[in-house]
Formats: structure tokens, C-alpha cells, sequence
């Protein structure tokens, strides 16, 4: 009896460590099995913005070239002086007429705010906002392009 029962823990001391190392590998394969799921996702969510990233760019070249044959048809020559000349003044001209009538409008501005009795710098400085500033900007970038503004930020 003694030796079936030394018999027996003795099978039972040989199983023991291989059913801990089967449960310690059981819970390993899951820890990694988790962690590929984690990297799958990851590595999806990476690809997917590579995706919108390379779509945005492909979108920007297609506007750019747009932009750009829109341009080179007007910038080309038609053979007749006349119309040549009016492609040409154009576009200075139109800028001069809205610059004029923005000025005509700051002034009457100045002129309304001056009448209500203040003429002090607040009442100069009300004039100019932020707006302004965008519509300043948007005019001298597209005369000019950005280089007036990068070489204000020390860029150029």
C-alpha cells in the first residue's frame, strides 16, 4: 500500500510541473495573442492615416495643376495686340478698383465714427482689424506671393 501510495505522489510530483508549465504557457500564448491584436490594430490605424495622408496629397496635386493650367490659359499670348494688352492690364486694374473701394470704405468709416465724437487713436485703431489684415495679406501674397511675408518673419 505504502508503495502505491509513494507510487502515486510520485506520478503526481512528475505531473505537477508539467501542468504548471502548461497553464504558464497557456496564459503566455494568450498575452501574445493579445499583444499581435494590438499591433494588428495599431499597424491598420497607421496604414488608414498613410491612406488619407496620400489622399490629401494626391487632392492638393490635382488642385495645384488645375490652378496651374487655369493660369497658363490666361497667361497666354492670343497674337492680337489689342487683346494681349487688356489680358494684361486686367488683372492690376481690377486689384486697383477693389483697392480703391476698400479705401472708400475705411474713410467713410473714419468719417462716421469721427462725427459720433471720437477721434481719438482708439478710433483709428477700431478701423483696423484683424480682417484687414487678412484682406492686406491675401493682397500682397498674390502680387508679390509669400516672400514679403517670410522675409517680415526672418524666413527668407
Amino acid at each position: 500500500m505504502l508503495a502505491l501510495l509513494g507510487s502515486l505522489l510520485g506520478l503526481m510530483g512528475s505531473l505537477a510541473p508539467r501542468l504548471i508549465q502548461y497553464f504558464e504557457q497557456k496564459q503566455n500564448h494568450a498575452q501574445e495573442l493579445e499583444m499581435l491584436k494590438t499591433q494588428g490594430a495599431f499597424q491598420l490605424q497607421m496604414i488608414q492615416a498613410g491612406h488619407t495622408a496620400k489622399m490629401a496629397e494626391i487632392n492638393a496635386m490635382a488642385d495645384m495643376r488645375t490652378e496651374m493650367a487655369a493660369f497658363a490659359a490666361a497667361n497666354r499670348p492670343t497674337g492680337i495686340k489689342w487683346v494681349d494688352a487688356f489680358n494684361g492690364f486686367m488683372r492690376p486694374f481690377l486689384t486697383l478698383c477693389f483697392f480703391m473701394l476698400y479705401a472708400a470704405v475705411k474713410v467713410a468709416q473714419f468719417i462716421v465714427l469721427s462725427q459720433d465724437g471720437g477721434m481719438g487713436a482708439s478710433t483709428v485703431l477700431s478701423l483696423w482689424n484683424n480682417e484687414d489684415w487678412a484682406v492686406w495679406a491675401a493682397i500682397v501674397t498674390f502680387w508679390f506671393g509669400n516672400r514679403t511675408f517670410n522675409k517680415e518673419r526672418g524666413r527668407g
